[in-house]
């Protein structure tokens, strides 16, 4: 790839799958010879050491004041000569195309990660999308995502595209031991936030007779902070643990670096959203041979099928305690084929090679 200077937008580095999903593009991209730096305008630092280990350069504007927010990033932008500013996420999103007001010589490339039809619907959802006509392109992580956008906003049908997460996974030194303790071992990382669904988690563990509940232990990593809400989904996550004897069962951790050495260790990675753009998390297990357990969620069609995985529906916790019971059953050679399956898929998905060029050709073109 030319050489080009690239810089990332984004609130701050914290835990989440979009800022996750920016660092690997980042790395993917400086690899290729690219000068990338990053801009954040709020505290939140859980990635930062990925970019200093790269030697990717971090500049720090916290501006609490939303006015004063706009006006900061756009003289930022438009004094330091990039040749593309790409940003996730609707807010950066918004940031970004601000900047290029007024003409530019740089491409504007923003990301959709969530793809949530109430955006589109909704009066801030509606100027935000009026923004991105100053967008060169919107990267789209999934063909749901992809598919929503052309049915609210066909006038972007041109600039819209689909880029798969890249899956670039930290070394592991843990070892798998199948069905650890006469237990299935499942991972789940997200966030403690309404629509990640911990609280259904529990309640469909809840439905489980005693025999089954020991036959099983769910692990879940997050983030047990956030905005607007602060801890209340864990809290109120913790409390029906308690209320229904679940403390053996389920456990909530704090979100981990090390978190692809807990899936490694685990039997099974799953994820029960009501809502995703393209599911880090289910990636990465795949890409760790995992079988997975998700929600009709992003492009589940094409992540998960009966060799690899089962599904169920976030708003139905005995769907989700089904899901729990059949994986339960299957023999110790079905769990490992099925995690075979699930790395063959995510191999021929999130290749890092295809991945560097589709957003490489988006940068040059």
């Amino acid at each position: 790839m030319a050489y080009k200077r690239i810089l990332f937008l984004t609130p701050n580095l914290g835990s989440g799958g979009a800022e996750r999903q920016m660092v690997t593009v980042a790395c993917l991209l400086k690899e290729a010879g690219c000068e990338v730096e990053f801009l954040c305008y709020a505290e939140g630092n859980f990635y930062a050491h990925i970019l200093k280990e790269k030697q990717i350069s971090i500049f720090w504007h916290v501006v609490p004041n939303p006015l004063k927010r706009m006006l900061t990033v756009r003289q930022f932008v438009r004094r330091r000569h990039y040749d593309a500013v790409i940003s996730f996420l609707e807010t950066p999103n918004f940031l970004n195309n601000f900047a290029a007001i007024g003409g530019k010589r740089w491409k504007v490339i923003t990301g959709e990660r969530s793809a949530q039809e109430r955006t589109f619907l909704s009066k801030k959802g509606k100027i935000f999308c009026w923004f991105q006509r100053f967008s060169d392109y919107i990267v789209c992580n999934s063909e749901n995502a992809r598919k929503m956008w052309m049915k609210y906003c066909p006038q972007y049908g041109d600039k819209l595209t689909t880029i798969y997460n890249s899956v670039i996974l930290q070394p592991t030194t843990s070892s798998y031991v199948p069905r650890r303790d006469n237990k299935l071992h499942i991972v789940v990382a997200a966030s403690y936030q309404y629509l990640k669904n911990a609280i259904g988690v529990v309640e469909a563990l809840a439905l489980l007779d005693e025999a089954e509940r020991n036959r099983i232990c769910v692990d879940w990593y997050g983030n047990r902070e956030i905005a607007l809400i602060g801890t209340k989904v864990y809290d109120e996550c913790l409390a029906a643990i308690h209320k229904y004897g679940l403390q053996e069962v389920i456990m909530l951790h704090e979100d981990t670096k090390d978190i692809h050495n807990r899936m490694n260790e685990a039997d099974v990675v799953a994820l029960f959203s009501r809502y995703e753009g393209l599911p880090n998390a289910i990636c990465e297990g795949m890409m760790l041979g995992k079988p997975i357990i998700m929600t009709r969620v992003s492009d589940y069609k094409i992540l998960i099928d009966g060799t690899n995985g089962i599904l169920c529906d976030w708003n139905k916790p005995e769907t989700i305690k089904e899901a729990f019971v059949k994986v339960m059953n299957l023999q110790k050679e079905e769990l490992l084929m099925m995690g075979k399956c699930s790395r063959h898929k995510a191999e021929k998905l999130f290749k890092r090679e295809m991945i560097l060029q589709r957003w490489s050709c988006l940068i040059q073109n």
